[in-house]
């Protein structure tokens, strides 16, 4: 990348963090965890069996579903912006390279048909995306946290952000801490809100950088020859000849339940992503591994508290957006005529 581009990214990243601080001031307030309690009732025990029903069919379920939400609020703000699909004349986020991995959205389709039904135009794609995160890590064996709800989603989405703003598998503490500061987000933060790696999977490409040319020495050789023969050909690996369908656990220990063994992962060298095995690296993080490795306690105790700040980035409220109808499109006829996604060529 040139330092004309370099110069370029760093300018947009500065004034989205100015616009989503700014956002955050002025909106956050308005969200409240009883949000539904008049206006749609049945909206927690919905989206409760629904994520139920989906793990009994398959326990990894938890992790992608929360992995949404993630990826959602990063990029311009938790208005489930994720979850729009591309059209002819625009990419959306969820087809962006970053985001290639995605699953679970029809768990949300699904919530949201049912929601139609009972309360329909009330519970937003945005909240949909917020519930079904606090109920997947439930569901995986953790708490059950409050999370504030009253967002409204989002108008637009645009692959090009995904890949801007992202946190990388490849960043450093530094690099990592930059995309967190974007979204107003800080170290204490950026370490536990990590530990949801302790649920879900990964591909092949997102730890190509510590297996090619070479292979991370800090990797035990007993996994790190693990992770060689499930991303290569006969053992042999050279770019492109990995195989990048293949899915191994980010937590090897216990892949489906969330506690604190990532954080113990990362102390035994056995954190799968150079994102990961950082956190223990740095001085700057360190302390507070080895404290969540020690307290599974205080681990969901913080996990809570940085999940529900994460979940107020960016967000519509209001008048703001819309409240769409099915979450993969924005509906066709908004009382705005310059918000009208038929005028903007926006396809179902």
């Amino acid at each position: 990348m040139g330092k004309k581009s370099v110069m370029v990214c760093i300018c947009i990243k500065l004034l989205m963090l100015l616009k989503i601080r700014h956002k955050y001031l002025i909106t956050a307030a308005a969200l409240k965890v009883d949000f539904y309690k008049n206006a749609c009732p049945q909206l927690h025990e919905i989206v409760q069996k629904v994520v139920a029903t989906e793990f009994q069919l398959d326990p990894t379920s938890p992790g992608p579903q929360l992995r949404l939400f993630f990826h959602d609020c990063f990029v311009g703000g938790c208005d489930a912006s994720v979850l729009l699909n591309s059209t002819d004349v625009n990419q959306a986020e969820k087809d962006a390279a970053v985001n290639f991995s995605l699953g679970s959205f029809f768990v949300i389709d699904e919530i949201k048909q049912q929601l139609e039904q009972e309360c329909p135009g009330v519970v937003s794609c945005a909240d949909v995306l917020a519930l079904v995160a606090v109920y997947s890590v439930k569901q995986a064996g953790g708490p059950l946290y409050e999370i504030d709800l009253g967002r409204r989603d989002g108008l637009t989405s645009y692959a090009a952000s995904s890949e801007t703003f992202l946190p990388a598998f490849s960043l450093n503490v530094s690099g990592l801490l930059e995309d967190f500061h974007v979204v107003g987000l800080n170290l204490l933060d950026l370490v536990v809100l990590s530990g949801a790696h302790t649920i879900g999977q990964a591909h092949c490409n997102s730890i190509v950088d510590r297996l090619y040319p070479q292979v991370d020495p800090q990797y035990p050789k007993y996994y790190s020859k693990q992770l060689v023969a499930n991303c290569t050909d006969n053992g042999y690996f050279k770019l492109p000849n990995y195989d990048n369908n293949t899915q191994f656990f980010n937590d090897p220990i216990t892949p489906t339940r969330f506690d604190n063994q990532y954080f113990k992962n990362l102390e035994a060298n056995l954190g799968l992503f150079t994102s990961d095995e950082s956190l223990f690296n740095d001085e700057r993080t360190r302390k507070l591994v080895e404290t969540y490795a020690s307290n599974q306690d205080a681990f969901f105790k913080q996990f809570g508290i940085s999940l529900r700040r994460m979940g107020k980035i960016g967000v519509l409220t209001g008048t703001q957006g819309q409240i769409r109808n099915q979450c993969w499109v924005r509906n066709s006829h908004n009382v705005d005529p310059a918000l009208d996604p038929a005028s903007l060529d926006f396809v179902s």
